[in-house]
């Protein structure tokens, strides 16, 4: 436990700078600011808090997806807490029927959460919403008035949002871009790193999943060819740096030799970083302009640096800094924009709605976990009910937002709500304790809100203190305040964080047994992927001996849009085996099983950097074979030793029969 600990505390409390959001923030809470003025200035402060709410989750639910994206979740965001609320204060004068409102509701909203990281914030707020609200114990004649008003109050922040100041086109995606090279160059500032540091991939899918999503509305847009130039250009540029953070792995190995060797290791070491993080600034810098490029001057730098690479080492960390090289010199290429799709998926519940029945099966995990947190919630909920105590909805209100599918998060998110909300509950009682007014209290709220908006992407428990502040300044200020018993939130948030653990310890779901398996998976897709590629490869030498596309033309395309979901399939499977891997290293091993586990997650972990340098180098020749040029017996063999690794790590790994290897 002594190295686990280290490791909770520093995921638990992580903070994210570059996802710091004071603009965004800004314009964000003018939307919650507006209804708590209206409220104050009419006299029922209440009702604009009430308003306040809807702003609230609607500006939460507008972070996350391209422009089109953002509109349809703030819409669905408004509407069902809208609904939450009616059912909220309907239900908030009966135990039974608290109790289950809020298993009923949260079994839904755990399937509906599961469709991606928009509706999981909408579902965790929606849930935050409803307990607090049951908690509140509000006239049931505020019912149809009160959903309305939420409903009112997330429609005006959609149309600040949307229509007083819109986003920037592209805006969302070049951030996104930007910020996957911003951790590649953190990587290189911190140079020398562990052998098994591996750059966090939420970054990474998050701007993969932000893309696609625009992929989704380029064929509705009308007209820009610039628009789909670009998107072209950022698709190109994320692939590079998803090369460039496969290679770095070995390249961190190689590197951490090279500066073991002495001073002289060292300056070569620290010469040839430099010129990395001065590449990596750069794209960055014109990501964020819209300018995907790399620079002739650095990439001639890097090209000097590792031709002075000397000795055993120095030859070790010469190819990882060539294939970064010739990484970058890949965004000089024009891009090759990738087919459209054909259909848009309309309708924004369908989807959802079309999943839940399989998902509810108690055959899958998410249908087992949507149960245990009904349960769990609805008994907590029970229990405060029981126990009649003032601020006991804090008790199921901590356990919603803490019990999580996996342990890892469940852990992390605990320790990080229970230090989030100490700060926010010990600050707010410093506040209260001098009694101001309601309508100073209503404000305090709104300047809450705008941490909360800030803080939202940047770190869970900073999150958790700014949201902490908002609930208790918006509750005392609209008079509903049930006294100012700071220790009996605490309390409360306590015994629900504990909750949230046992209740994983005693129905848990281990993701640590599982890394084998999907690492295995993983090497076999990446086998695949170089099967795609070389297709490619192959296609686009005839077609180059042959003197240009010709009638070849849509058979390329189809080959390029397989190798494209090839590669995409492999990331998705390195991607889940890099979170297992994680969770590895934090959840339990007790008794006699802790030897063997230990001695798993270091087999665990070599094969993942493995796969990492096999992905880099994969990707690497999926960027040569887009681009054929006259055929070379290197890059053939290349494609052959790229494929005997990923087949070989697959049987190393599982019992599954050796694929041929490509010639």
């Amino acid at each position: 436990m002594t190295r686990r600990l280290p490791l909770v505390l520093k995921t638990a409390f992580a903070f994210d700078g570059p996802k710091w959001r004071p603009d965004t923030a800004l314009r964000c809470t003018v939307g919650v600011a507006v209804p708590v003025l209206l409220g104050a200035l009419s006299g029922n402060a209440a009702l604009g808090v009430l308003a306040s709410t809807g702003a609230l989750n609607a500006g939460l639910a507008s972070f996350t997806g391209v422009t089109r994206s953002r509109l349809r979740v703030m819409l669905i965001s408004s509407v069902l807490m809208s609904l939450i609320t009616v059912l909220a204060i309907w239900a908030g004068q009966n135990t039974l029927a608290t109790t289950l409102s809020v298993s009923l509701v949260s079994f839904l909203l755990v399937l509906y959460g599961a469709q991606g990281a928009a509706a999981t914030t909408v579902a965790i707020q929606s849930t935050m919403t409803l307990i607090v609200l049951t908690g509140l114990r509000l006239p049931e004649g505020l019912a149809l008035p009160g959903g309305g008003l939420v409903l009112a109050g997330g429609l005006l922040q959609v149309l600040l949002l949307t229509v007083v100041w819109p986003a920037r086109p592209r805006q969302a995606e070049r951030r996104a871009v930007a910020l996957v090279y911003r951790r590649l160059e953190r990587w290189a500032e911190t140079l020398p790193l562990d052998e098994y540091a591996l750059l966090d991939a939420t970054s990474l899918q998050e701007a993969w999943d932000l893309l696609n999503d625009a992929r989704t509305h380029l064929r509705q847009e009308r007209g820009s060819e610039r628009t789909r130039q670009e998107h072209a250009e950022l698709r190109q540029a994320l692939r590079v740096a998803e090369g460039l953070r496969a290679a770095l792995v070995g390249y961190v190995r190689a590197d951490r030799e090279l500066r073991q060797e002495g001073a002289e290791g060292e300056r070569q070491a620290g010469v040839l970083a430099a010129a990395l993080l001065g590449a990596l600034r750069q794209v960055e810098q014109g990501v964020r302009r819209g300018e995907a490029r790399s620079s002739a001057a650095w990439r001639d730098a890097l090209e000097r640096a590792t031709a002075e690479l000397r000795g055993p080492a120095g030859e070790a960390l010469r190819p990882w800094a060539g294939l970064v090289t010739g990484l970058l010199s890949d965004l000089d290429r024009p891009p090759l924009p990738e087919a459209l799709p054909q259909e848009r998926r309309r309708g924004a519940l369908r989807p959802a709605l079309g999943d839940w029945p399989r998902s509810a099966s108690l055959r899958t995990l998410l249908g087992r976990h949507a149960l245990k947190y009904a349960l769990v919630l609805g008994l907590s909920v029970y229990i405060e009910r029981r126990l009649n105590v003032p601020h006991g909805y804090w008790l199921p209100l901590t356990v919603g937002v803490v019990l999580r599918q996996d342990y890892v998060s469940t852990l992390t998110r605990g320790v990080a709500r229970l230090g989030g909300t100490l700060a926010g509950v010990a600050l707010g009682a410093l506040v209260t304790a001098l009694h101001p007014p309601h309508t100073a209290l209503a404000l305090l709220g709104v300047g809450a809100a705008f941490f909360a908006y800030a803080l939202f992407p940047a770190g869970y428990a900073a999150f958790s203190g700014a949201i902490t502040l908002y609930v208790l300044f918006s509750v005392a200020g609209s008079g509903l305040s049930e006294g100012q018993a700071a220790e009996q939130r605490l309390a409360f948030t306590l015994l629900g964080g504990a909750v949230a653990i046992l209740t994983y310890l005693l129905w848990p779901s281990w993701q640590g047994p599982g890394a084998r398996r999907v690492l295995r998976d993983a090497a076999e897709a990446q086998y695949r992927y170089l099967l795609a590629v070389r297709s490619l490869w192959d296609a686009g030498q005839a077609r180059h001996a042959q003197g240009g596309a010709g009638a070849h033309g849509d058979a390329a395309a189809q080959d390029a849009d397989r190798a494209s979901q090839a590669r995409e399939e492999a990331r998705r499977l390195r991607v889940q085996a890099e979170t297992l891997v994680r969770a590895a290293r934090i959840e339990p091993a007790w008794g006699q099983g802790a030897a063997r586990a230990r001695q798993e997650r270091r087999t665990t972990e070599a094969a993942l950097m493995e796969l990492h340098a096999g992905a880099a180098r994969s990707l690497s020749l999926h960027a040569q074979a887009l681009r054929p040029a006259p055929p070379t017996p290197q890059v053939g063999a290349e494609f052959g030793r790229a494929a005997e690794e990923a087949s070989a790590l697959a049987r190393r790994l599982g019992d599954a029969p050796s694929p041929p290897t490509p010639e």
